[in-house]
């Protein structure tokens, strides 16, 4: 499931549409990567996006 363990984002709803204008149903999935990162001084192995991924690096 493309959903963040951090900040909880999910997929979003959306449509695509052709050149007629015709919509059909898609989805934008979050980009989530697995990755081992630390909380509370252990080492945990999460799912976690990639917007929260290069901000837990900044600090």
């Amino acid at each position: 499931m493309a959903k963040c363990e951090i900040c909880m984002r999910g997929p979003q709803f959306g449509h695509n549409v052709s050149h007629s204008n015709r919509r059909t149903n898609r989805r934008f999935d979050v980009n989530v990567q697995s990755a081992t990162i630390v909380i509370d001084g252990r080492k945990k192995r999460v799912r976690i996006c990639s917007r929260c991924l290069k901000t837990l690096q900044k600090a």
